[in-house]
């Protein structure tokens, strides 16, 4: 079956879920007779999601490979995978809280906590988390706090969902902390050295937005480092690099009323031209056409099925 890409607004769009907070953020209850949800074919959701298990049993497949999930069980789901719900019982119930990819990837780069869940998917390809009774009611409690406030309105709730999300992220790094405390304690050099490049990323991609900078900083070729970036995730350099540029690019032309020139400025492009074409290959449309998009609320259309035909993929 082909693949497909769907975002946020879509994605709540076609299974009817109105606790969506400025398409960007979507916290609510799913169980079995949720709308539409026997639908939904495999696709590689542009989002990053917590899918908390309070009841029942459900099969979901990631990335090809079969998981059965409990109650009590935590999935954690990046964009990278593809994502399917095989079936799921009649009393399977769970919260999912759903984050835009693009505000998700801040949050991670604008904390130096938030590392260790990037660290963590680096040396784990696990997506399934169990966890302790405390540690499900904290977190339901949270995702309710999450979910009440995106349908409460009111003149902080754009403050009040910041602070819950923060907390919320908290406490999932709390679990996943101990998982990576539990990998072996003295990682390989080839790791050492990624998570070393992780941490200079985080701290230099607005400046620096070449793989030479980082071999320098780690006193290693360009073509050593390279390696050990595919070895240890399949991925690029310039993933990591352009990934970061790109969700701050998002978050400045949304969150806030930059000029474009004051955005290749933030983010050290040459010239408003060389961002401008950064932008348009990752998204395929200009800045100012994706901020008016996101202003005006329109739907996407760069390659990507709408909602409304997702009924007729079988």
């Amino acid at each position: 079956m082909e693949e497909r890409i769907i975002r946020l607004p879509e994605l709540m769009m076609f299974h009817q879920i109105t606790e969506v907070w400025n398409e960007s953020i979507a916290c609510f209850s799913m169980d079995s007779s949720m709308k539409n949800i026997s639908k939904v074919p495999p696709v590689l959701a542009d989002m990053f999601s917590f899918i908390l298990v309070e009841e029942g049993t459900a099969r979901y497949v990631l990335n090809y490979k079969e998981y059965t999930v409990q109650g009590g069980d935590l999935l954690l789901f990046s964009p990278s995978m593809l994502v399917s719900l095989v079936n799921s019982s009649d009393d399977f119930k769970s919260r999912n809280l759903m984050c835009e990819r693009s505000l998700f990837e801040h949050m991670l780069s604008s904390n130096p906590a938030y590392q260790t869940y990037s660290y963590y998917f680096c040396r784990t390809d696990t997506p399934v988390v169990r966890l302790e009774r405390k540690m499900q009611e904290a977190l339901r409690k949270c995702m309710e706090q999450i979910r009440l406030s995106i349908v409460d309105c009111n003149v902080y709730q754009k403050e009040i969902i910041q602070c819950l999300m923060h907390a919320c992220m908290l406490l999932v790094l709390e679990v996943i902390e101990e998982r990576v405390s539990a990998l072996p304690q003295s990682p390989g050099r080839t790791e050492t050295l990624f998570h070393g490049f992780i941490s200079l990323v985080v701290a230099h991609y607005k400046q620096e937005h070449y793989i030479n900078y980082y071999a320098g900083q780690l006193s290693v070729s360009t073509t050593y480092l390279s390696r050990v970036i595919r070895r240890q995730t399949g991925k690029t350099a310039a993933y990591f690099l352009t990934g970061m540029l790109y969700a701050e690019a998002c978050r400045l032309l949304v969150r806030t009323d930059y000029t474009a020139q004051q955005i290749a400025e933030e983010l050290n492009f040459s010239d408003q031209s060389a961002f401008g074409k950064f932008f348009k290959s990752k998204a395929g449309i200009s800045p100012q056409h994706y901020r008016q998009k996101r202003t005006n609320g329109e739907k996407w259309e760069n390659g990507n099925r709408q909602a409304e035909d997702f009924s007729a993929i079988e």
